[in-house]
């Protein structure tokens, strides 16, 4: 991020388009207000919001007022490009939570919720809450600029700030074993262009996300993905003797006869299976069987060379 006035700047600009979207409607989806509604007793959205209003920090009221002031799929996606621009550290994101704080705290507008009928109403937030807010954004974690320019190129505008806001919120830190991993994913993935039907790319990012994740460091992309696979198909392996096994007797009837399964969703499992499948195509050229017999075996240090090809016939 740029120095001196030049950051000041951008800190102000992006409070104020953070401040804008508050003010014109924070979007909330019908599952959350019916939380919220189930929660309070009431049936209708705008009593249930003018209730958690007039005292928003209770203890039975702060929880709902944090689920509703809550930036959602498409806020991510709409400050996205706002965010990446300003490129924050820890310190900046801090100084951005204050500057959006102090907005609304000199009157200069008030928070609302967009709800799904298209009407809007107003939403508690206190100074804590929108600063709760911005830390949700993240503005600290914004994906590496390589990654961010294969998406500029591969995807259209909405798509790229949606898996920009996917990457930041991914919560991995970016080595370079990682930033390479997605580099090559999203550069060789399929486009919506072509013969070939285009690549499901969020499905898949948010798989690689995880599955980075879980691999830790270093990360050793062959192994890392020939583990993963080897206990995938364990887990189908057993989702499907339950599918048959429950496709002859019901679950009670199995459970009187002493089967004691644990629960595997088989669909789930297929779905992470081509995924993985997928990516190990797309970043080693690899098809799935080809990773099967993968091992790791640790041959001890080597101080040279000549120690190096002693060790080495070990193989």
């Amino acid at each position: 991020m740029a120095k001196g006035g030049d950051r000041q700047a951008a800190l102000r600009g992006l409070a104020e388009r953070i401040a804008a979207v508050l003010e014109d409607g924070l979007p909330q989806d019908a599952a959350t207000l019916d939380v919220v509604l189930a929660a309070l007793g009431e049936s209708a959205a705008a009593a249930a919001l003018a209730r958690l209003a007039t005292d928003p920090e209770t203890s039975e009221h702060a929880p709902l007022a944090a689920l509703l002031l809550s930036p959602g799929p498409w806020t991510l996606a709409a400050l996205e490009p706002a965010l990446a621009a300003a490129d924050l550290d820890g310190a900046g994101a801090r100084e951005l939570a204050e500057a959006v704080a102090r907005h609304f705290a000199a009157g200069s507008g008030r928070v609302l919720a967009l709800l799904p009928d298209g009407s809007r109403a107003e939403l508690a937030a206190t100074d804590q809450g929108l600063r709760a807010f911005v830390r949700r954004l993240r503005p600290e974690a914004t994906a590496p600029a390589e990654l961010r320019g294969i998406l500029a190129r591969r995807c259209g505008p909405q798509q790229a700030a949606e898996l920009a806001a996917l990457l930041r919120h991914s919560r991995l830190d970016w080595t370079r074993e990682r930033v390479f991993f997605l580099a090559a994913l999203l550069e060789r993935a399929r486009s919506g262009g072509g013969g070939a039907a285009p690549d499901d790319l969020p499905g898949l990012v948010a798989w690689a996300t995880g599955f980075l994740d879980v691999s830790g460091l270093p990360l050793e992309p062959r192994p890392a993905l020939a583990r993963r696979r080897q206990a995938l198909q364990v887990q189908l392996r057993q989702a499907e003797f339950l599918e048959e096994a429950l496709a002859r007797g019901s679950y009670e009837v199995r459970m009187s006869q002493g089967m004691r399964l644990g629960h595997v969703h088989g669909p789930a499992v297929r779905v992470e299976l081509a995924h993985l499948e997928r990516a190990a195509a797309l970043v080693l050229g690899l098809t799935g069987e080809a990773l099967d017999g993968v091992g790791v075996r640790d041959l001890g240090w080597a101080e040279d060379a000549g120690e190096l090809l002693r060790l080495l016939p070990g193989l």
